[in-house]
């Protein structure tokens, strides 16, 4: 068995490609496409060739296509002593990293290894490339042992596509002083979430059709006890609301309130209802959507408000769920040592006194997930903020104090709620309070 170092190439999944009527050759993927231009017979074949099968890599440069790898079409197979060990599979263009490779090489802290089917992958959102592992020895190497001869000549190689790919980084380099004040985790969902990836479905699409929906448009109700909710005159409001340029003018985050004088159920049930409320449910292709007074991606409308009242004159503290459809409050449990450290924790990222209200904005993941791919945690991010906006604009109108809140506790509020948090979990937090007397917007 020979110790030589193989590499062999073939165009990735996901590819397709065809011929225009004028004989030019062409490949695409998703959004992105390559024309390759008139081919020559060898070069035809050699095309053909790397759609069925893994071809030397020298090929390419022989038959002049090697553009089919700097724009990312073709995955590359490393092979040691007869083994594949590992295959860099691209996620676009390459963009190799400049410059001599050096000798003390250290995984960037961007750089995650997890499964992915029955292999391992190496991945970063700042890589060109992904690295999937087929041998045991290549989990030994992301380490990246210095080798200490030519023994080891598929590890050499190994950290030169490392530090090619950016998923290596000089051991004494800047990565953390050219981008401090980015954590890792909030670079991949930034990455991940704004664009597609080769082989990854990406945006709306029918991927679930034929399974089950996880999320009915109208949430099943809890078993507690139920508190009707006066529903406002809108004629009334309409008369009265300050104009919208008032409202956006005076819209200020407060988190102080007036004790003696707290908001009232009657308030509570005004600003749920003017902000939250279900219009109409209408049914298109077999699917239920929503309508509420704020936009949501897919009129899908995902989130569910859960308020936890600690001072409202008219109710007793304790957590609800919000029925949109029915405008009312379902109890779900009282002050819970878990219920309190979700008001505690509220008070913590204002850094006052605990709210009057909490309301705890969840999401039902599957109700988004079931359509969007991809994108979809990040859309519901957009629908929080959409939210939190309306909260804002409908307070300031009503001479409510409201304040989004930058975080929470996801774990206390499915102890409170006895959910399942990847069915079912928070992601969002705003408090409201009465305006004490006097205060300025």
């Amino acid at each position: 068995m020979t110790s030589q170092i193989e590499e062999r190439v073939r165009i990735r999944p996901g590819v397709s490609g065809g011929v225009t009527p004028d004989r030019c050759y062409y490949l695409l993927s998703g959004p992105y496409s390559t024309a390759l231009g008139r081919l020559s017979t060898a070069q035809q074949a050699l095309l053909h060739r790397l759609a069925r099968e893994p071809v030397p890599a020298q090929e390419l440069v022989e038959q002049d296509l090697s553009l089919l790898r700097r724009e990312g079409w073709l995955q590359a197979t490393v092979t040691w002593s007869g083994t594949d060990v590992y295959t860099v599979e691209p996620e676009g263009p390459q963009h190799p990293i400049a410059g001599e490779m050096p000798e003390d090489l250290v995984l960037s802290r961007y750089a995650v290894a997890r499964r992915d089917g029955s292999a391992m992958v190496l991945e970063s959102p700042r890589s060109w490339c992904r690295v999937r592992l087929h041998d045991s020895r290549a989990l030994a190497w992301l380490g990246l042992p210095r080798p200490a001869d030519d023994d080891v000549p598929a590890l050499r190689r190994f950290r030169r596509d490392l530090w090619a790919g950016g998923l290596a980084v000089a051991r004494a380099g800047d990565e953390d002083d050219r981008s401090p004040t980015w954590r890792p985790h909030e670079l991949w969902f930034h990455r991940r979430s704004r664009r597609p990836l080769p082989g990854v479905p990406y945006g709306k699409g029918d991927w679930a059709a034929g399974r089950p929906v996880p999320h009915a448009a109208l949430r099943e109700p809890f078993d507690g006890e139920v508190v009707e909710l006066a529903r406002p005159d809108l004629s009334r409001v309409r008369a009265g609301d300050p104009g919208l340029t008032t409202v956006l003018e005076q819209r200020r985050s407060l988190y102080r309130y007036d004790a003696s004088n707290p908001m009232t159920a009657a308030e509570l049930g005004e600003f749920l209802y003017r902000c939250s409320r279900n219009r109409n449910v209408p049914r298109t292709d077999g699917a239920d959507y929503v309508r509420r007074p704020y936009p949501s991606g897919g009129a899908l409308y995902e989130l569910e408000i859960y308020p936890v009242i600690r001072q409202v004159h008219g109710l007793e503290q304790g957590l609800h769920h919000y029925d949109p459809q029915r405008h009312r409050l379902e109890r779900i449990c009282g002050a819970t040592p878990e219920v309190r450290r979700l008001l505690r924790t509220a008070a913590a990222a204002t850094g006052h006194e605990e709210p009057q209200v909490l309301l705890v904005i969840a999401a039902r993941f599957g109700r988004v997930m079931w359509n969007y791919q991809s994108m979809a945690y990040s859309l519901i991010m957009k629908n929080v903020g959409v939210l939190f906006q309306t909260m804002y604009l409908v307070a300031t109108a009503m001479q409510l104090a409201p304040c989004a809140l930058g975080g929470g506790d996801s774990t206390a509020f499915a102890a409170a709620t006895g959910l399942d948090e990847m069915d079912e979990g928070s992601v969002g937090e705003f408090a409201l309070g009465s305006l004490p007397r006097g205060a300025a917007r």
